[in-house]
């Protein structure tokens, strides 16, 4: 019975304790923000253009295997009319050309992890799916896009926020 017990309190010990370890990442000061966004791009010969609001939020403290204990943020476009990856038009093959905006909510809210991130900026990416095996194959070459007549002309992003970790 001693040993149970003993193992029962060392078992809690060690999870309280690996538990607790998440306590010491800083947490942001700012915890959600707003960022107006804009993109024009051309698609067979047409200009169009896209806008919109891209909210960040902090999402808590997570654990992961490669890196310990990080801030975890989430990212999404205001009033759903547009995704992260937007389909703007297709291809005569089968393909789907996307624009990714390429925003990451790290880099907004002066995430020091971000530092790793270059300035968002849009792209354009040719996406095939195989609805019969579910392989996807994405295409990011700028020459091959510009083949069916798309290509960003501008994109516009509000700056960071400067943002306190304690």
């Amino acid at each position: 019975m001693k040993r149970k017990l003993t193992a029962f309190f060392l078992v809690l010990f060690l999870i309280g304790t690996l538990a607790s370890c998440g306590l010491s990442v800083p947490r942001p000061e700012i915890k959600e923000a707003e960022f107006d966004f804009s993109v024009t791009y051309e698609l067979n010969g047409e200009t169009k253009s896209v806008s919109g609001v891209y909210v960040c939020e902090f999402d808590g403290v997570s654990w992961v295997l490669d890196g310990g204990y990080g801030r975890d943020w989430k990212g999404y476009i205001k009033d759903g009319s547009l995704e992260m990856n937007t389909v703007i038009g297709t291809t005569e093959d089968g393909g789907k050309i996307v624009l990714d905006f390429g925003l990451h909510p790290t880099y907004f809210m002066s995430d020091p992890y971000s530092e790793a991130l270059e300035d968002p900026k849009p792209t354009l990416i040719i996406n095939y799916s195989n609805d019969a095996t579910g392989e996807e194959s994405w295409i990011a070459d700028e020459e091959a896009i510009a083949e069916y007549g798309a290509k960003i002309i501008s994109y516009d992003y509000d700056a960071p926020i400067q943002n306190n970790f304690k």
